[in-house]
């Protein structure tokens, strides 16, 4: 049996981080991930939280050395020709104005390989396939066949849409939001803007608010390009994945535009009903990160930012534990980790609902302030005390709604 001090289920960017700060406060950390990096993952639009975790893991050098594309901010627009361009930089003072768009399989890999260099043991192709929550022994099964058990003082589950322990323990519970799909692919040799968004994250609406398209620029002309609706708005064309996606790029004017020449360099994904949810994010001796806990929606591309801030916060904790101080998990980490999940619940909501369109395209000036309030949450700046629509996300949203638009929610 191996003994650690910390065994952590998953590589992706929750369970690197929090590799990298373990190993640095001087923890013995064991990593064990399913596959073989690099791997292809959705998720590529991070926003400028995430340079601020990663530059507190000693983690941010890496990324930039990558040389991904600059991400300035996002765009919306609909198919009444109402654009809002958001600009990072107009934010409430905090450093980080901008980030970059990132192909997972490269972004993914390069922080597991940090973690490595800075002295975690990673073990690939490996699932974990029992938990004795109690005596905190995990058992693995390899690539060859063969399995190890390993004795940890804290689990950390980093396994996203794995939910290893969520499912081994019963956790799994439904989300409270509409069960979307997302169907997706890569394409090259997009037409892209020159008014120095081109590296924006673009948001085209379609129809009345039907779907959406993300528009994902990389830094080599190719563009990750993604649908997401109902599921029932999905079947109701009774189309496979790949005519359905034809069809949206082609009917909506932007994207029918910017892909003309385009081709596809992959077959075109699926995920369905992608939100997830746990009853409890901790336990005596484990504790759940990333989307092992709570996965919301991509339209505003908070869930890498979510799991690098659940990965790093529970690293903290999980030392502060380990050195014999005492942590209350319920208000120290899934109280404080649900203030940001709620913020971008409500921004979710807000969006499928149509308030957040009404107040983004709105003709009527809102204050500048107001406006930066919203460019920090937009920035994952989500658990700002200072910022009202943080302390008060439903309230703060509504009070704008009706200054703009007259109307009563």
């Amino acid at each position: 049996m191996t003994e650690c001090d910390v065994f952590i289920i998953g590589g992706g960017p929750a369970g690197s981080i929090a590799a990298a700060k373990l190993v640095q406060a001087g923890h013995h950390v064991e990593v064990v991930e399913k596959v073989k990096f690099p791997r292809f993952v959705i998720g590529e639009s991070l926003l400028p939280e995430c340079n601020q975790l990663l530059e507190d893991a000693n983690m941010l050098d890496k990324v930039i050395e990558a040389d991904f594309q600059f991400k300035g901010g996002v765009a919306f627009q609909n198919d009444m020709d109402d654009i809002k361009v958001i600009d990072f930089k107009q934010n409430l003072g905090q450093k980080w104005g901008s980030s970059f768009q990132v192909r997972r399989e490269a972004f993914d890999k390069i922080l597991l390989d940090d973690a490595e260099e800075k002295g975690a043991h990673v073990t690939y192709e490996s699932e974990v396939v029992a938990y004795n929550e109690e005596t905190n022994i995990v058992a693995v099964k390899h690539k060859d066949g063969s399995t190890e058990k390993f004795k940890a003082k804290k689990v950390i589950d980093a396994s996203g849409y794995g939910h290893v322990l969520p499912r081994l323990l019963n956790l799994v519970a439904d989300s409270e939001l509409e069960m979307r799909d997302a169907i997706f692919c890569r394409m090259k040799n997009d037409v892209r803007h020159t008014d120095g968004t081109d590296g924006f994250i673009y948001v085209y609406i379609v129809g009345n608010n039907d779907a959406w398209i993300w528009n994902i620029p990389f830094n080599d002309g190719v563009t990750s390009v993604g649908i997401v609706c109902t599921d029932e708005y999905y079947k109701s064309y009774n189309m496979d994945q790949t005519t359905f996606f034809n069809h949206i790029i082609e009917n909506n004017k932007f994207a029918a535009a910017r892909y003309a020449n385009a081709e596809k360099i992959n077959d075109v994904g699926f995920i369905g009903g992608y939100s997830s949810n746990v009853t409890k994010m901790f336990g005596k001796n484990f504790v759940l990160v990333g989307n092992a806990t709570e996965f919301l929606d991509p339209v505003f591309s908070s869930g890498v930012t979510l799991a690098l801030e659940s990965g790093a916060k529970a690293a903290e904790l999980t030392d502060k534990e380990l050195r014999g101080e005492k942590v209350d998990w319920q208000q120290e980490y899934q109280d404080y980790m649900m203030v940001g999940v709620d913020v971008f619940r409500e921004y979710v909501n807000a969006w499928y609902d149509g308030r957040l369109q009404e107040i983004l395209f709105s003709k009527n000036e809102g204050s500048e302030k107001i406006e930066q309030k919203i460019v920090s949450v937009l920035s994952g700046y989500v658990w700002d005390e200072n910022n009202m629509f943080v302390t008060s996300p439903t309230a703060a949203v509504n009070a704008t709604y009706r200054a703009l638009t007259g109307k009563e929610v």
